[in-house]
């Protein structure tokens, strides 16, 4: 239990405390509490104004991203909806509604994220005895969740803490719980419900779900799909209300009348939210960006372009997936993994966003659990010096990427056209 308790208060003390010294705590305010606020009053929009001195935080005039929304009943605001899906929001409601607007987005995805290093480690205790591999020595396990939670994208995504990050932070945090139960008790209603909170704040993690759902085709055990299917298919009926209420469609998400700018705005206007056209550019910038020269020329001379980083080069550890790839494919849980992985890449591929702003590949976070699988079945239960050593890399990369933030700008040359 000590090494659990170590590596939570590791998380808390980095994830909680450092951004207070960093530029992070004066970004602008995220949407989710003003939309908690709003679903208490029975609302779907928010009102965007400037904050007054009678209710601090309330307010702030950032729109981007934003959908503005006509109501008849209230034409005296402006008003606009939140793109992103409800769950989030209606996980602070409870706090919004004992503590205002003090509640600040940050710090909810900062307190998940915490949330998901103790249940990283409570699937890893488990996860070598579903791989046929032996028990994970102590030193193993503090390094493998040491890569976790600073050596992954995880990191930077607390530190980042807008609205977005704490979206993929209870996203990752529900495939968590549904690993932890796959790997422990594995009844199917249960995974289904931390499976349907997942979608419920990403959908694009339904996908990831097929992982859960390989045993049962193979055993074609109707019965227990079933039960697996309900809480995914429960929030795929919440996710058709909500958009309904608001768009008069359950499939429309608002993106066509998202506030963008810049290339978001040209690449939407042009092609909408999904197309073909995107997968070449965002292949590259998810797995193949490379670093370049900061644009200021100071150490550590080399930066990330915020538009993305090739997942190996930001977690080198991440390499081991291929490893495990090459040397367990006849597992069934490594294969499933993979299809997982591959099919909520679908989507992402084909999105016309890339993740901007982050260190490395933000949406890998909506598969992260199965990544981190693979990387253990590659290490295996006594991991190599090899395997050490880039965990190490790993974390000194996440560390320069969220502490030193040096920004580079790749040449147009190298950066695919859409």
């Amino acid at each position: 239990m000590w090494p659990r308790l170590v590596l939570v208060a590791a998380a808390a003390i980095v994830y909680l405390l450092l951004p207070a010294f960093g530029a992070t705590s004066s970004r602008p305010p995220g949407h989710f509490p003003q939309l908690a606020k709003a679903l208490l009053d029975g609302k779907l929009s928010i009102e965007v104004t400037s904050a007054t001195d009678s209710q601090p935080g309330a307010g702030t005039v950032r729109i981007d991203e934003l959908i503005p929304a006509t109501e008849p009943w209230d034409a005296t605001c402006e008003r606009y909806y939140c793109p992103y899906p409800p769950l989030p929001a209606v996980l602070l409601m409870p706090f919004v509604a004992v503590f205002g607007f003090a509640i600040k987005v940050e710090t909810a995805c900062r307190v998940v994220a915490v949330l998901a290093v103790w249940l990283f480690d409570a699937c890893l205790i488990r996860l070598p005895r579903r791989l046929g591999l032996d028990p994970l020595t102590v030193g193993a396990r503090i390094a493998v969740n040491m890569l976790f939670a600073f050596g992954t994208v995880c990191w930077h995504n607390a530190e980042f803490g807008g609205d977005w990050h704490l979206a993929h932070a209870v996203a990752l945090t529900a495939l968590l719980a549904a690993l932890r139960e796959y790997l422990g008790g594995n009844r199917p209603m249960i995974v289904g419900c931390f499976l349907a909170a997942a979608i419920l704040a990403r959908p694009t993690t339904a996908l990831t779900g097929l992982f859960f759902a390989m045993p049962y085709f193979r055993a074609r055990a109707v019965p227990q799909l079933v039960k697996l299917a309900a809480g995914p298919a429960f929030a795929v009926f919440i996710l058709a209300l909500y958009n309904n209420a608001r768009f008069g469609s359950p499939t429309d998400f608002g993106y066509a009348g998202m506030l963008l700018r810049g290339d978001g705005l040209a690449m939407m206007t042009q092609y909408g939210q999904f197309h073909p056209n995107f997968v070449p550019r965002n292949a590259f910038w998810f797995f193949l960006a490379p670093p370049w020269r900061t644009l200021d020329g100071r150490f550590p001379f080399l930066g990330f372009d915020p538009r993305g980083l090739s997942l190996f080069l930001a977690t080198p550890a991440m390499l081991y997936v291929f490893r495990a790839v090459a040397r367990r494919w006849r597992c069934d849980v490594v294969r499933d993994a993979m299809v997982g992985v591959f099919a909520c890449l679908v989507p992402l591929l084909l999105y016309f966003n890339t993740g901007y702003w982050q260190f490395g590949h933000r949406f890998s976070m909506d598969y992260l659990a199965l990544l981190m699988l693979l990387v253990v079945a590659g290490m295996g239960s006594r991991p190599s010096r090899w395997a050490y050593g880039l965990i190490a890399v790993s974390i000194v990369a996440q560390a320069v990427g969220v502490l030193l933030a040096p920004v580079a700008r790749l040449p147009i040359w190298l950066v695919p056209v859409v």
